[in-house]
Order: structure tokens, then C-alpha cells, then sequence
């Protein structure tokens, strides 16, 4: 613990723009050198699979591969699978259509929900092994997509010919999935258990100045360590820090909002100081907060006398007049820029971002932020970013947060774990607010027997500490979540451990809100005590029960942590007649690699009973993860894959006031066969009026609105009209004939038009157009252009389902990094040129080279015309 010998308030305020005096001097003798923390993630080599005696500065790697970091090798080729598949092309109709055998395995021997399997081989069926893909060696198989683990070595040289006397480096690691061994020059630094918190190792005594250093690192991902797709290997940044003696230890800065308007806000700063130096240290402490137009808005000085290997902490309050509240609409940041002077040389400096801001919670009035009520419209989403794996590339992260925020979403559940530095700067900086959960098991597990329960005893308080030091300065967070439907969360252990649990967290950070995402045993008369533990208590999916536990504690605030999609309606019903009741977090916000499934679909004849041997707790589990191999995505999203909108988005808007209506027509089904979904998923339904083949038949059209009429024209003639009532949730379905031409929905609300939508008929394939995300993108290594293969008709209109293969093709200043689609069966090597459409779309991912230019891309498909597009590197 950190030692607290004094406290200090200090008041510092400017007004305007004017600066505040300060004793503040520079050294007037030169630097030794600069302190700070630069990117360690350049020049490393690479070995997947194990190796003795690696962790030796001596050992030889010249034929090891050389990469950046980020890097996650479980979404990279395998050695010796083929990148390409001969005869097979993936399916586009969702249902999955075979039966499975009898005796297929199931999730637990208790518990009858089917889980996807391997099927026999067939003629024209998909490969067994292919890129990445490869279910015999996978450690968990359909959980985490079919992928593998396993070991891998990272090795990196560097030097330090300028390091001084009493000058500390250490290495940072944002996170390595699952347990890291790292070593510098054959010395062990230590161990990390946890795969998604970041672990620092002091590199000080084992430096050499006269030569190359050495830093060696073993990640471990073996046997079944998730229950989703994780990723293996250094995949979030490594940085390297260096300091004086005198410094600040890791997140040493905490900056919170004592109170604020929008005349004034009062902070409160803590500096953490240590002292690694011999003698005792007389450090001089500067603070200035500074706005995110540059502006220097507070400023105050302090002294403080370290002893050697101690520890002291300033407390200062300060005062901003006039402040730049942050707010999801206003999301404006502040910075705290610390210094250090030690015997009036530089030694440390910090600046961490904070938001100024106020957050309150109450039955009678919601969630409040700076006195706003706020409903959260929210969404859980994993960490990984679709065919990029779990790189945690900054633009990668940031586009997850942008894609939701413009799909009309305001806050994210981290499920089920801490994300990424980058991520949560994202939504600091977008306005989005983050639900940031630590745990999905304590000491009992759940699907994963190497999983974090067997480290969560001995682990959990260092691992809780981190967590919160690492992201309590962060404005978006407003919520501590403790976990994920955690089985013995009722039991006595259970309360145990989330009391002493809730009481690290408010002694780290007594302003935001505890919660924890709770199932059935943590709800009704049984979970009373679990509650009592929570500001606000997290119910997955079971959203009725909020009001009958509401009625019975009226202190009791209440939140969905997981619903289903189909659930909307009636949830938001909820929502807004209820103040209490804070807001939803869909499952899912963006479709995911693992959990195979989780949204899916199968053919079953109409009219067939439920079978009995699938009945668990009252409920039929038959239509739960039917999809089966080669499918290995959830299926389960509001976004697809690749960052598109799926037909539950389109009804979410609607749900959510933001669209006067959405039109989708039912994929055509066999002839008796009809689709039974998970309750995950949604109907296999397109934007789309283009059904070659179809002529005549019978298709079923679904148009959702908050009109209280639907009327659906065929060529501009209206042919059926129905009311939408409250028991519709929304939903108007018709049943018409197919026939080539234009499809209207129109909705009235009391005879008059609130909105249409028109779905036309379009050409056959004969275009790819290439569509980029941005102009012009950075050339450093965390910047990322997306593009978009659109696969057109003569008239420039997407078609719909078209499946075609598509080659990219790169020159310049960037170079291929991914290509792929969002078609949840559509095993492929990612790292592979070619791909193959999905609803007449695909995805490439290019990363620069390094220097500013430009960098020419084009798509080719055999028959198609196509015209490259151009993105600027500056």
C-alpha cells in the first residue's frame, strides 16, 4: 500500500484563459534524459510452438518470424493447412439443414442443449482443415470458433546506450492471452495469469548498457481457457517506460469529480510518489490540467521529501471555472500533465485524460450524468475485432465503438472481461458509456476447465487492483461490473467474496456505480443477499422479473446486462414507464467469432412437436447452437462480422424511435420445412425484393414500424394492408407472390404517412465497386483502412445475395492485411487476397507500410467490371 504521511488541499483556479503563477522552475542544468513511455511493439521475432531454453539471450531465432505487435496467432494460418478450398462454396441460407445424430454431444452430461459438432465428411462439403481453422487440434472447438492455441515465444533485441545511473526502465504489456513468462537477458521477470489485464515487469536490474538486450516472453493458451473466441498470444500493446528514481508508479494519477456544473467544477487529485533512489528525494510535484483545446485551466505546485524505497501521495483540490463538462453528447476531455523534479532535475512525467463530470443513480430519478437522465440503449459485445481476431490495433477498437454509436447505441458491456487502453479511449472520446466487467467466473467454473477460476483465489485481489487503477480515471466508465452470471454468486462463498470484492473496488474508487450480471439464482426472494452488494443489480434476460423484485425493495435499481434481440419491444415497454429501470445491453451488439451458434437457425418440418429429451428446467432447448461445422461465428449480432447492419438492427431502430419503418422479405424455405431459431437468433430475412427463380411462390414480408398501419404496395399498387398493434411488438407480416418490381411499405400513424421504404428488383451481377471507409488515413502501424467489395448490377445497385469470388489487389503505401466476409460459414484463411461475397459484399483490411503516399486498390472477380480506388497514407 501506498503510504499516506501527509495531506495537502490546494485551491487553484483560473479564470478564462489567464494562467495561474507558479513557482514551477526548469532545471538550468542539462537532462540526462528524457522520461516517459514510447511503443515497445517493433521488431520482435516469433515462434509458434514450444522451445527450450528460448528465454536465453544466446539462443538462436534467426528463423524465427519477424512481426509487430499487436499479434494473435489463432486467427493466423495454420503451418502445413491449405489457405484455399477446392469444390466448396459456403452456404448462404443461415438454417442449418441437417439433422444431427443421435447421442450428439451436449453442453454439460446434465444438461441437454446440443452443442455444434463436426459432421462426416460429404462430397462437396466444406474442408476439414483450412487458414486458421482446424477442429482437431482445437483445444474447446465450436466455443472459440475451431481455432487453436497453444504456446508461443516472442524474442526482441534492443539497446539502451543512454540509460544512466538511477534511471528505472520497465516493460508494459496491455494484455497476453493466457499465461505470460517473460525474461530479460535470461533473468525471469515474472508471471501473468490473467489474459485481458496489463502486468508490468521492472527491467532496471538486468539491463546491460554495453550491448544488446534481450527480452523473451512465453504465452501459454492451452487446453479450453474460454468460452469465446480469445485470441492468443501479445495481442494489445507493449510499451517500454523509463524514469528517474523519483517517479510515479503505474496509473499513480487519479483525478475524480468532487462536484461540477457548468460554472464550476471542484476536482480532487491523487499523485502516488515513490522513491528507488538511495538517498532521500526532495521532489517538487507539478500539476496543470489542461482542456482539449490546449488550454492550461488549473495549475498548483507541491513539495514533498521521499525516503529511500518510500512511498508518499499528494491529495491537491483544485478549481475550474466555466468547465468543458464531458457528457455522451460532449464528450470533451481534460488532461492531467504531472511532473516531477527531484533535487530540481526532471524525473517523471504523466498525463493521464479524465472527464469532468458528475454521475448519480436513484429509484425515483434513473441514471443521472452532470443532473441529465440517461436510459442505457446498450450493447455486449466481445473484444475481439471480427477477421482481425483480438488485435487490439487502435483503429480496429475505435471503429467498434463508432459502428455502435451510429447504430444508436450509448453504452457498452465489456463481456466478460477488461478491454483494451485503445477501446476505452474510444469511448472516451466518442461519448460512449462503458459497463466495464472484470470476471466471467470465480472459483467455480463454468464450460473452460484451464479457465481463470483455477488462478481466481490466489489472483483476484491483485487482478481487481489493477483493473480499477488502470481505468478509474476513464469518463465513459460508469458502471464496476464484479462478473458474469457467476454460479455460486447466492451462496454463502459467494457473498463472501463479493463483499470483500465490492469493498476493494470503493476503496480504490468510491464514484461509480457496482453491479454484477446476475441469472435466476441471483434473482426473486434467494438473491436478496447478492443485491443487497450492488448499486445496480444486472438481470440477464429474465427482464420481467425486474418489476416483481422492484415491488418487493423499491430502493432496488435495476438493469438488463443481457437480453434477447426479440426482446426489445417488450423491454424498452419497461424502460420507459420505469425510472428505476436504467436501460438494456442486447446480446449482442457485433457478431463474434466462438460461441458458435449462439444466433442460429435449422430447418425442421412444419408442425413438429418439441422433442421431449430436449425439455431442461421447463423449457425447450432444441433450437439453442444448431449451427454445426464449418459454421464458426455466434450469429447472434445487431452488426455482422465485418461492421454491417443486420435485419434485428433495422428493428431496433424502430424500437427506438430512430427509423419510421424497415422492410426485410423471409429467405424462401423447402417446400414443408420451416425455420425453428435460437433465441439468440432472427429470421434468415433480407432488404431485398430480388429472388430469381422465385416466380410466383408464396414469400413472407415483414415491415416494422410504430405506424399503427402498414400498407405494402406492389409496383406503386397497394395489394394488402394490416394495423400494427401492441401485441404485434411492432411487426406487420405479410404473406404475397413473388414477382420482379418494386416493394413499398408504407406506415400511417391515424391516416397519415410517417415513413416508407421501397425495395426494387435489381440486374444481374456485373459490377464490383470498392467503397473505403475514410479518405485518407495515417501511415503509423495503429492506423487501418477498411473497404468495402459491393458486388452491382449494370444500375449501380448491390445485389443482395450474390456470392462471387473477389481478389484484392494492393500497391503502395500499404499493404493487405485481411480480407474476408460475414458469412458465418465461410471458413477461410484471412490472410488470403481472395475471399468470396456475402449479400454482395466483402471485406479487405490494409494496414500502412510505414511512410506517407498512396496506396492503390482494386477488386477483380471474373466477368465483373471494376475500377480501383485510391486512399491517401499521410
Amino acid at each position: 500500500m501506498i503510504g499516506v504521511s501527509r495531506r495537502t488541499i490546494l485551491k487553484a483556479s483560473v479564470a478564462g484563459t489567464a494562467l495561474i503563477a507558479s513557482p514551477f522552475r526548469a532545471a538550468s542544468s542539462p537532462q540526462p534524459f528524457a522520461p516517459g513511455t514510447v511503443s515497445f511493439d517493433q521488431d520482435w521475432r516469433f515462434l509458434l510452438g514450444d522451445a527450450q531454453g528460448a528465454q536465453q539471450p544466446g539462443f538462436p531465432d534467426a528463423r524465427w518470424r519477424a512481426i509487430d505487435l499487436p499479434h494473435d496467432w489463432s486467427l493466423e494460418d495454420r503451418p502445413a493447412v491449405p489457405r484455399e478450398a477446392t469444390g466448396w462454396v459456403p452456404p448462404v441460407a443461415l438454417a442449418n439443414p441437417y439433422e444431427r445424430p443421435k447421442g450428439a454431444p451436449t453442453l454439460l452430461p446434465q444438461v441437454p442443449i446440443g452443442i455444434p459438432i463436426v459432421p462426416a465428411a460429404r462430397a462437396g462439403g466444406p474442408p476439414l482443415r483450412i487458414g486458421p481453422f482446424d477442429p482437431e487440434a482445437s483445444g474447446v472447438g465450436w466455443a472459440t470458433g475451431w481455432v487453436v492455441g497453444g504456446v508461443g515465444w516472442y524474442r526482441k533485441r534492443f539497446s539502451l546506450p543512454d540509460f544512466t545511473p538511477g534511471e528505472q526502465a520497465e516493460v508494459i504489456f496491455d494484455g497476453a492471452y493466457m499465461i505470460a513468462e517473460a525474461w530479460l537477458n535470461g533473468v525471469p521477470l515474472g508471471r501473468n495469469v490473467n489474459g485481458y489485464l496489463p502486468f508490468t515487469f521492472d527491467m532496471t536490474p538486468h539491463l546491460r548498457q554495453d550491448g544488446a538486450n534481450v527480452l523473451a516472453v512465453r504465452v501459454a493458451n492451452e487446453g479450453a481457457t474460454a468460452r469465446w473466441y480469445s485470441g492468443s498470444g501479445l495481442y494489445r500493446h507493449v510499451w517500454l517506460r523509463r524514469t528517474g528514481a523519483a517517479r510515479i508508479p503505474d496509473h499513480g494519477v487519479t483525478v475524480r469529480t468532487v462536484a461540477a456544473d457548468r460554472q464550476r467544477a471542484t476536482l480532487s487529485l491523487n499523485v502516488e510518489i515513490e522513491n528507488r533512489g538511495t538517498p532521500p528525494k526532495s521532489i517538487e510535484c507539478r500539476i496543470d490540467i489542461v482542456d482539449d483545446d490546449g488550454r492550461k485551466v488549473a495549475s498548483t505546485t507541491e513539495t514533498v521529501s521521499v525516503a529511500p524505497a518510500g512511498n508518499e501521495r499528494i491529495t491537491v483540490e483544485m478549481i475550474v471555472d466555466r468547465p468543458a463538462l464531458w457528457s455522451p453528447e460532449t464528450p470533451h476531455l481534460h488532461y492531467a500533465e504531472v511532473t516531477l523534479l527531484a533535487d530540481g532535475r526532471l524525473s517523471d512525467r504523466q498525463r493521464p485524460h479524465f472527464g469532468i463530470r458528475t454521475l448519480r443513480v436513484s429509484p425515483e430519478a434513473g441514471l443521472l450524468i452532470n443532473g441529465r437522465s440517461y436510459k442505457l440503449r446498450g450493447a455486449c459485445v466481445h473484444h475481439d475485432n471480427g477477421i482481425l481476431g483480438a488485435v487490439a490495433i487502435d483503429r480496429a477498437e475505435r471503429r467498434k465503438v463508432e459502428i455502435l454509436k451510429a447504430n444508436g447505441f450509448n453504452a457498452i458491456r465489456c463481456s466478460h472481461n477488461p478491454f483494451s487502453p485503445a477501446f476505452l479511449r474510444a469511448c472516451d472520446e466518442l461519448g460512449m458509456l462503458v459497463l466495464n466487467e472484470l470476471f466471467d467466473t470465480w472459483e467455480q467454473g463454468k464450460f473452460s476447465p484451464q479457465g481463470y477460476q483455477n488462478h481466481f483465489s490466489e489472483h483476484w485481489r491483485k487482478d481487481t487492483t489493477s483493473w480499477i487503477r488502470r481505468d478509474r480515471n476513464h469518463p465513459s466508465v460508469v458502471f464496476w461490473s464484479l462478473g458474469n452470471e457467476i454460479p455460486e454468486v447466492s451462496a454463502p462463498r459467494g457473498i463472501e467474496i463479493a463483499t470483500q470484492m465490492r469493498a476493494l473496488i470503493l476503496e480504490l474508487d468510491p464514484t461509480r456505480l457496482v453491479t454484477n450480471a446476475l441469472t435466476p439464482g441471483g434473482m426473486g426472494k434467494d438473491g436478496r443477499a447478492a443485491r443487497k452488494l450492488l448499486d445496480v443489480a444486472g438481470y440477464n434476460y429474465d427482464y420481467a422479473r425486474t418489476e416483481e423484485d422492484h415491488a418487493a425493495d423499491p430502493t432496488q435499481i435495476f438493469v438488463t446486462t443481457e437480453s434477447f434481440g426479440s426482446n426489445a419491444y417488450d423491454i424498452w415497454q419497461i424502460a420507459d414507464r420505469n425510472p428505476w429501470f436504467l436501460g438494456d445491453f442486447v446480446w449482442s451488439g457485433i457478431d463474434y467469432i466462438g460461441e458458435t451458434g449462439s444466433g442460429s437457425s435449422r430447418l425442421v418440418k412444419v408442425g413438429a412437436k418439441p422433442d421431449p429429451s430436449k425439455n431442461f428446467m421447463g423449457a425447450d432447448v432444441s433450437n439453442l447452437f444448431v449451427w454445426d461445422y464449418p459454421a464458426y461465428q455466434s450469429g447472434c449480432g445487431d452488426i455482422d462480422l465485418i461492421g454491417l447492419k443486420k435485419p434485428a438492427s433495422y428493428y431496433r431502430d424502430v424500437v427506438w424511435r430512430r427509423s419510421p419503418i424497415a422492410l426485410f422479405v423471409q429467405r424462401p424455405l423447402p417446400s414443408g420445412m420451416e425455420e425453428a431459431i435460437s433465441n439468440w437468433g432472427w429470421h434468415d430475412e433480407l432488404a431485398s425484393w430480388t429472388w430469381p427463380g422465385q416466380e410466383g411462390r408464396l414469400m413472407t414480408v415483414r415491415a416494422y414500424s410504430r405506424g399503427d398501419t402498414v400498407a405494402l404496395l406492389v409496383d406503386g399498387k397497394e395489394i394488402a394492408r394490416k394495423p400494427v398493434r401492441a401485441a404485434d411488438k411492432l411487426k406487420a407480416v405479410f404473406t404475397i407472390p413473388y414477382a420482379p418490381g418494386a416493394l413499398t411499405a408504407i406506415a400511417y400513424t391515424d391516416g397519415k404517412e410517417v415513413g416508407r421504404k421501397t425495395l426494387h428488383t435489381v440486374g444481374a451481377p456485373a459490377r464490383l465497386r470498392l467503397r473505403a471507409e475514410q479518405a485518407s488515413i495515417g501511415h503509423g502501424p495503429d492506423e487501418l483502412a477498411y473497404l468495402i467489395a459491393e458486388v452491382t448490377d449494370v444500375r449501380g445497385q448491390i445485389v443482395p445475395d450474390a456470392a462471387v469470388p473477389v481478389k484484392f489487389i494492393v500497391a503502395g503505401a500499404a499493404r493487405l492485411l485481411r480480407a474476408g466476409s460475414a458469412n458465418p460459414y465461410g471458413i477461410e484463411s484471412f490472410q488470403n487476397a481472395e475471399t468470396r461475397t456475402f449479400h454482395g459484399v466483402a471485406q479487405a483490411i490494409l494496414q500502412p507500410t510505414g511512410s506517407p503516399g498512396e496506396c492503390s486498390v482494386r477488386a477483380g472477380s471474373t466477368g465483373l467490371l471494376s475500377d480501383p480506388i485510391r486512399i491517401r497514407i499521410v
